[in-house]
């Protein structure tokens, strides 16, 4: 008998690990019938009126309204020889550092500006992470020492609401205040606010977007997040000198996340996570519930990892999923698979490369924004449609 129970465990191992394979081999089958997206730069996006100059970017968003592009920028990061104008006297004519949140046409022209501390509220110390919601609102994030709070405003610069108080949270277990924030995502069909929550705290939570009531909370694969955890640093410095590189792919899962970067939720309801330090996606129900991960070139070692940002493609079925990394590449990822199949840029200064590339958002056609965080750059690139076939050894743009 016990023979028999073996062999039907192993029976039942084989079918499912034969339709792992038919399904993957499947995926790659309609792969490259469709091919990848393929994108051109806009080295003329945007139009910077007004003598003003980009800090480090912290986000971008699109009004999904308008597809107008929303950024929101660090005037605290320019140098001494990048604001001559704004300097007292000015040693220069130009130029003066641009209102932290900036709004523009799809086109490029400037609608308005606003940000910055104010009362009644906590005003991060350093700007990461904008959304727009469903109902227009502004939701920005800070990823400062201090910056233990999300503020939600009107697209006039008005608050509406603040959760969490700066210089005030007492870890990951805190149910009222985050710490270092990076991104927000609103669910519309349960008016819920989630947040990558981030830079110190390791998870996901979740609040009432309208109230800012705690609702739920996770850390990797669903579970209770634990701040003794040890912090991996992908770096190859911290490994000895025989230790290959490579050998990164072969080592457990980490258990815990490692600076959670971005959430974002898709049209078909799944919760996708960023997670920077472990180069690595992870993919949830909104309930928490874990579904499957994936490693993106898990043998990188720059220290922002190759898991940063994340966009979907604006088509219905949101096939491909866009991932800056910290090699300065725009990856372009199968959804279903989570598997590589196009790039586009490299590190460089010119339009089309990336010099510490930040941060990502997609509007209705398909066109892809971008924002570097060193660079101090937004870029646009222009959605070209689907090449023939996946490139993925080779830029798309």
């Amino acid at each position: 008998m016990r023979n028999i129970a073996g062999y039907v465990v192993f029976a039942i191992a084989l079918a499912i690990g034969s339709w792992q394979l038919a399904r993957s081999a499947d995926a790659e089958q309609k792969q490259q019938q469709i091919g990848v997206p393929t994108f051109q730069v806009d080295p003329l996006w945007p139009r910077m009126e007004g003598n003003w100059i980009f800090g480090s970017i912290g986000g971008i968003a699109i009004d999904p309204t308008n597809d107008h592009v929303w950024v929101i920028q660090r005037p605290g990061t320019l140098d001494k020889d990048e604001n001559y104008a704004a300097q007292t006297p000015p040693k220069g004519n130009c130029c003066v550092p641009a209102s932290p949140i900036m709004e523009f046409t799809p086109e490029g022209a400037f609608v308005q500006g606003w940000g910055g501390p104010g009362e009644g509220y906590d005003w991060p110390e350093r700007e990461h992470g904008i959304t727009i919601d469903y109902q227009g609102n502004v939701w920005i994030a800070g990823a400062g020492k201090n910056d233990n709070q999300i503020l939600k405003f009107t697209k006039a610069g008005k608050l509406l609401l603040q959760i969490g108080k700066a210089g005030k949270s007492t870890g990951s277990s805190d149910t009222q205040n985050l710490n270092e924030p990076s991104s927000t995502f609103v669910y519309p069909k349960t008016k819920e606010v989630f947040v990558s929550d981030g830079y110190v705290n390791r998870r996901i939570i979740v609040f009432d977007a309208d109230s800012g009531k705690f609702k739920r909370m996770w850390g990797a694969y669903g579970n209770k997040p634990d701040d003794s955890a040890p912090r991996i640093r992908r770096s190859p410095f911290d490994r000895p000198q025989d230790d290959p590189v490579e050998s990164l792919s072969r080592e457990p899962a980490p258990q815990q996340f490692n600076l959670v970067h971005s959430v974002l939720i898709s049209n078909d309801d799944m919760v996708y996570v960023a997670e920077r330090s472990n180069n690595r996606i992870q993919v949830f129900k909104p309930d928490g519930t874990f579904i499957k991960e994936a490693f993106v070139a898990r043998e990188m070692t720059t220290p922002s990892g190759s898991v940063g940002s994340l966009a979907f493609s604006a088509d219905s079925r949101q096939s491909f999923l866009y991932v800056t990394g910290g090699d300065d590449t725009l990856r372009i990822l199968n959804r279903d698979t989570l598997q590589p199949v196009g790039q586009v840029g490299r590190l460089g200064h010119y339009p089309g490369q990336f010099y510490h590339l930040h941060v990502i958002a997609v509007d209705s056609k398909g066109d892809i924004y971008t924002g570097e965080n060193t660079g101090k750059r937004v870029q646009k690139f222009l959605f070209k449609g689907l090449s023939p076939k996946p490139t993925p050894d080779r830029p798309t743009n």
